[in-house]
């Protein structure tokens, strides 16, 4: 009897943490962003296509391999008949299954250059760059005011320059509907500059300079963050995104400089 009591205590105990453990589960799932991020890019929408064309390729794979070896258990399982003929290699098979996975690897390799390729090119002269600077433990969006897309002045001079704090995260203001390069920097240690609508992460590594091009095509408001482990408060490295129409951000820009078209260094607090 006693042993019968404590093996009930145990099960009770078990389901008990089994629940909690499903309930503390359910909370973070809640509390999280479900399902797959919105892709607002040019190259977003390339770098979804891939994952797509991945997936049904992969289906394809498991639904092939299953089904030979589902119809292999069933037609070959064991009956009182005699022992059906055995092959003992078979040169047809070895180049069946060696030469699919052949093109599958050359298949996924060849699309995701041509997809890395357009997400990383070089930006064109007239094109906007942004200098991301990440460090311990926050961000630094750059902008030289003659160095600002379509509405450019060369002969402008100065930069604005927007830096977070540990209370307030800082906010990247881009135009829509035009390229925009990101030049990323770190003095410290490595980090990874990551925006979740845009569906791409590029580490920002001591002594390189990293860059990719994106071309935003949704306005509105977004967020992104470090996505590599660089220290204690690695988990307060979050800013925003702003996404904006050209003459918003022209706007937003005379905001910074106060309309005189001098340097401005702005603090997110």
């Amino acid at each position: 009897m006693a042993v019968t009591g404590m093996r009930r205590h145990v099960r009770r105990s078990l389901l008990l943490v089994t629940v909690a453990l499903f309930a503390l589960a359910s909370i973070g799932v809640a509390s999280a962003q479900v399902g797959t991020p919105k892709p607002i890019t040019d190259e977003a929408r390339k770098i979804e296509d891939l994952w797509i064309f991945t997936l049904a390729l992969a289906a394809v794979v498991f639904v092939v391999v299953e089904g030979a070896l589902i119809y292999a258990l069933v037609r070959f399982r064991k009956r009182n008949d005699e022992l059906p003929a055995q092959t003992h290699g078979s040169t047809v098979l070895e180049f069946v299954w060696t030469g699919i996975p052949v093109l599958i690897v050359i298949a996924l390799f060849t699309y995701s250059f041509i997809v890395l390729r357009d997400v990383e090119n070089t930006a064109a002269a007239e094109d906007m760059t942004i200098e991301v600077q990440g460090f311990q433990f926050q961000w630094q969006f750059t902008y030289q005011l003659n160095d600002l897309g379509v509405n450019s002045d060369p002969a402008a001079s100065g930069e604005i320059s927007v830096i977070g704090t540990a209370a307030e995260e800082p906010t990247l203001v881009i135009p829509i509907d035009e390229p925009i390069e990101f030049r990323l920097l770190s003095n410290d240690v490595i980090h990874s500059f990551y925006i979740r609508d845009f569906l791409y992460k590029l580490d920002v590594v001591p002594g390189r300079d990293n860059r990719f091009v994106i071309t935003a095509r949704e306005t509105g408001d977004y967020f992104g963050q470090c996505a590599e482990l660089c220290g204690l408060n690695h988990a307060l490295m979050r800013f925003k995104l702003k996404v904006v129409t050209r003459d918003e951000f022209d706007l937003w820009v005379a905001e910074q400089t106060g309309g005189t078209g001098d340097s401005a260094v702005r603090r997110a607090d």
